[in-house]
Formats: C-alpha cells, sequence, structure tokens
C-alpha cells in the first residue's frame, strides 16, 4: 500500500491558492449596470530564492511557499504602479535588492521578494526612446548580466499578416532601465507550428498569439519558454526554444512543443506562465488554467513537473488534476488515487437544486458548471454512492461565489462545509471544515485514510451575500481488497 497521504506534502490542480484577488479585466456588466464580478489569478512567474517559492500571478498578489505545496498570500502592487493591479509581473534578484516588471508599466525594486517595491523608472531603450514592455520577463544570468523579454508585434515582410513575436535585450545591470542594445526578434509566430494559431482546435491557420515569454537557464542551455494561442482557449500551451549560445541566441525551435497542454477537464489550458527550478534540483510549470465562466479571462493557476529530455529538450510528462506528491517528497509524481465521484450520473443525490444547477453538474469535471441548492435549503447536502468499498485520503472542492458583487457588498470569504462517508452504516465526519474563515475558492485538504462506499457534502454556510456553487466535489481513494 502507498503511504498515507496525509502524512506527506500533497498538491492537486488548481491549486489552492487563498484570498483569490479581483479580476480586473474590462468589465462585462449585468442586466443592472454591475459588472460581472468574477475572481482570477493567471500569468504566474515564479522566484525560487532562499528555499522558498515566490509566485507572482496577475492581478497584485504574491504567494509565498516554504514547503512548496501551501502557499501563504501577500498583496505585492507597487503603490506607484500606473493602473493599480496588473498583469504578468516578474521578479528578479538585483545587487541585493529585488527587480520588478510589470505588463505595460515600468520598472520597481525592492528590499525584499514580496517589496515593498518603489519606482524605478520607464525601460529606455539605445537612442532615449522611453517605453513599458509587454508581458516583461526579466533574467539573472550566472555572469550577473540581466536580460529583458517581452511581446512585440509586427507585420510579417513576407506573409504581409499582423504578426506577434518575442523581442529581447540586455540591461544595464547598474542601471536596469537602460537597454545595451537594440532590440532583437528572437522567435515569431509561425503558422507551422500548429499549436501557436488561434482557436480552440488552432483552426485559424494565419493568426496565432505568442506571449507570456520566460527565460529559464538549466544545464547550461537558455530555454525561450512561450504560450499561444490564447488564454481564452482549452488549445493554451506553453512551448519553448532553446540555445546553447546564450540568453539572446540564435534559438533552436524544439521538437517537443507544446511542453504543457492539457485540452480537457479540469485542467484546461497551460498556458501563460513559466518554467523554475525547485528543490533537489527539479524544474516545474507553472501555468494559467482557463476557467473562462463569468470573465473570457476568468483563470486559475497549476503546476506539474518539467523534465529534459536525452535531446536536451523540456517536456512535461503531463497535466496532472489528481493528488501529486510534492517537490522534494519521496516517492514523488503521481499517488495513486483516482477520483471517485465524476462523472457517477444515477448515482447522486442533492438536498435540492437551483433551475438548472442539478448535482450532476458537480462531478461532471468541468468548470464551466456547477451544482447550486436552492436559497431557502438551510443545510444543503450532496451525496455520492461509490458502488464498492473504496480507501478514501484526500477531496478537493471548487467553488463559484455565486452573486459576488463587490459594489452591491458581496464579498469573498470562507465556505464552510463537511465531508461524511458511510461504509453502509451511520455517516462519520471525515472533514471538518465547519468552522473554517480561510477563503479558498479551490480547497484541496487530505485526512487519514477511511474506507467507505457512499460520500456527502454537506455545506454549513457561505460568505454573506453568496450563494454556494460547487464546481467539482472530488474524492479520492483507492479500491479496497474487500469484496464488494
Amino acid at each position: 500500500m502507498a503511504p498515507e497521504l496525509y502524512r506527506k506534502r500533497t498538491f492537486c490542480n488548481p491549486l489552492s491558492l487563498p484570498d483569490l484577488p479581483r479580476g480586473t479585466d474590462a468589465p462585462m456588466r449585468d442586466a443592472d449596470g454591475f459588472p460581472d464580478d468574477y475572481r482570477s489569478v493567471s500569468d504566474p512567474s515564479v522566484l525560487y530564492w532562499d528555499g522558498k517559492w515566490y509566485l507572482y500571478p496577475s492581478y497584485g498578489m504574491a504567494y509565498v511557499s516554504e514547503d512548496f505545496v501551501t502557499w501563504k498570500s501577500v498583496p505585492c502592487t507597487p503603490p506607484e504602479a500606473a493602473k493599480g493591479p496588473r498583469y504578468s509581473p516578474c521578479v528578479i534578484p538585483w545587487k541585493g535588492r529585488f527587480l520588478m516588471a510589470i505588463h505595460s508599466d515600468r520598472l520597481f525594486v525592492g528590499d525584499t521578494p514580496t517589496g515593498p517595491f518603489r519606482l524605478l523608472g520607464d525601460c529606455i531603450m539605445p537612442d532615449g526612446t522611453h517605453f513599458c514592455p509587454v508581458d516583461p520577463a526579466l533574467f539573472a544570468d550566472d555572469d550577473g548580466r540581466i536580460y529583458l523579454y517581452w511581446h512585440g508585434s509586427r507585420t510579417h515582410p513576407v506573409r504581409g499578416v499582423w504578426s506577434s513575436l518575442t523581442y529581447g535585450a540586455e540591461l544595464d545591470a547598474d542601471d536596469p532601465r537602460k537597454l545595451l542594445c537594440e532590440p532583437k526578434i528572437l522567435n515569431e509566430f509561425d503558422p507551422s507550428h500548429v499549436w501557436e494559431r488561434f482557436g480552440e482546435y488552432n483552426q485559424d491557420t494565419e493568426l496565432g498569439w505568442i506571449e507570456g515569454q520566460w527565460m529559464l537557464k538549466a544545464r547550461g542551455r537558455y530555454y525561450l519558454i512561450y504560450a499561444a494561442c490564447g488564454t481564452q482557449f482549452g488549445a493554451y500551451a506553453m512551448g519553448a526554444y532553446y540555445s546553447d549560445a546564450g540568453p539572446l541566441g540564435p534559438f533552436v525551435y524544439q521538437k517537443n512543443n507544446p511542453v504543457t497542454s492539457g485540452k480537457t477537464g479540469i485542467v484546461k489550458g497551460a498556458g501563460h506562465g513559466c518554467i523554475e527550478h525547485g528543490p533537489g534540483d527539479t524544474l516545474w510549470a507553472f501555468y494559467t488554467c482557463t476557467m473562462c465562466c463569468a470573465h473570457c479571462f476568468e483563470r486559475r493557476i497549476g503546476m506539474d513537473r518539467v523534465e529534459i529530455d536525452e535531446n536536451g529538450e523540456l517536456y512535461c510528462p503531463r497535466i496532472t488534476d489528481t493528488p501529486q506528491y510534492g517537490p522534494g517528497e519521496r516517492p514523488s509524481g503521481d499517488t495513486g488515487l483516482a477520483p471517485l465521484t465524476h462523472s457517477q450520473r444515477g448515482k447522486v443525490r442533492s438536498s435540492s437544486r437551483a433551475p438548472g444547477r442539478d448535482a450532476i453538474y458537480a462531478l461532471d469535471a468541468s468548470m464551466l458548471t456547477w451544482w447550486q441548492p436552492r436559497a431557502d435549503d438551510a443545510e444543503p447536502w450532496l451525496t455520492v454512492e461509490l458502488e464498492a468499498p473504496y480507501e478514501l485520503e484526500a477531496s478537493r472542492l471548487i467553488w463559484r461565489d455565486v452573486g459576488l458583487s463587490y459594489e452591491k457588498g458581496a464579498l469573498p470569504g470562507a465556505f464552510r462545509y463537511k465531508i461524511e462517508a458511510s461504509d453502509g452504516g451511520d455517516w462519520f465526519c471525515v472533514l471538518d471544515r465547519s468552522e473554517s474563515r480561510e477563503d479558498f475558492a479551490v480547497d484541496y485538504r487530505t485526512f487519514p485514510p477511511v474506507t467507505a462506499r457512499r460520500v456527502r457534502l454537506v455545506i454549513t454556510g457561505a460568505p454573506e451575500g453568496i450563494a454556494p456553487g460547487v464546481i467539482d466535489f472530488s474524492v479520492f481513494g483507492r479500491r479496497t481488497a474487500q469484496k464488494v
């Protein structure tokens, strides 16, 4: 039997990040004129520093992990940022301090990886022109030289169409606002790279979108990481070019592309992010998961192990949505636990349901549907028959903040619940979150192993003014040797 999961450091995608910030994209407004509010994290960059991971997503929040599976939220918006929380921040060490770049904004500097950050200034071209890079990525090489990468576009000189691309340049290590050379085009949308094309099925043969640039150095090789084909598509993915010459290339397109790709299920899309070092000389991809229900830019974040093959190319063995052992844990990789509640059609019952929000929608492995009890249901419950005895060890709840409205005062907060089990007799509690005050839109938990033939979710509370919607109720376990 595998080691007891609750004694090990594990994670499950999408990541359980507390206190998700408000999505600040251009609002879609409801019939009353109020924005269709939502929460989101996306476009993660990660700094591995002093034995910790610092994760910087869009929307002005940072997350810090010392054990590489649990995260603490830290506000991380420079007060002088042009338009408040912005997309795709990036932080690197610089001369005993930390340098931050933000999408379409200036450079900032702080004394710690989480700031506070203060304004340093615009980026400056060799001819003195000031600019603010789109999707900036900073890279500090081992020799102390630093580089900037960013998204650009032009009319393609041969194809005659708009084309997106990656720019790169070396920065002055003493004054990183200044570029030491003219920007160099490092890669450009190529329609022969099918995964770069626009569309859920990459069907647009003329146009694509290259974004989310990132530089990784591993085993002496430089990897230019980038994302395509658009954050709203399940085909969203990350790929790579590599160079043995230096951080400005020339670069060779990997044969093994894309590196991360997840087109179906809970973890759909695995785009704009980064690949960063972790404990034990490991590499990890952090990527944007497509959600796109309340807004086309509503998103979550996942992470998975990345390897280097015999040809020196990056690859991700798979995008996961089941419990995984954390970085540095032994054994590593998949825990072997299966989702037991998914697609149990005819085996699920609920205390009530709001119109069109049937119980099965909590079990259909989709981020676009959810079960919602009636408003007058005082203690909603959802029961799933497992049909056979299983040993249960973990659970994942993904919540929908139904009625979330910052203007109307319906604000995020803790969803409270219990998970109960039965092996044919009385119900007993396996996980009690009924007194929780923690705000987790995705809540992954482990617990001591129990044998059961059915499970029950009991919702005991929700933030004031918000109705609980259950996007996903997953209980993970393995089949026991006991006879049916």
